[in-house]
């Protein structure tokens, strides 16, 4: 496995692991819209892993990556003190989508 396809699963691990975790295990911040840079930067990120670790493009795994992420902020609303919020799938899609598009 090439370490850029290694290093896109272990961002995918991380982004399940940190919303996974109930809010009082993770720091709050404190700046306004930060949470919702947090997200574009984290989905745009993994679009920049998959562009570096495969070859073919094919759109079928942008739509599991957006199934990834309707499904990782459906999930907050199991998770102790979290919340699903709109706003923050449409960052999640914001992040996926522009990264898409500077990339290709």
């Amino acid at each position: 496995m090439k370490s850029e396809t290694f290093t896109l699963f272990l961002w995918l691990a991380g982004i399940i692991l940190v919303t996974s975790l109930p809010l009082t295990v993770i720091p709050e911040v404190e700046v306004f819209g930060m949470d919702k840079l947090i997200h574009f930067f984290l989905f745009s990120v993994l679009v920049l892993f998959y562009f570096l670790g495969f070859a073919n493009k094919n759109r079928s795994f942008f739509l599991f990556i957006f199934l990834f992420a309707v499904l990782s902020e459906l999930t907050q609303y199991y998770v102790p003190g979290r919340f699903v919020s709109v706003y923050d799938f449409v960052f999640n899609l914001s992040g996926l989508g522009i990264a898409y598009w500077v990339l290709t």
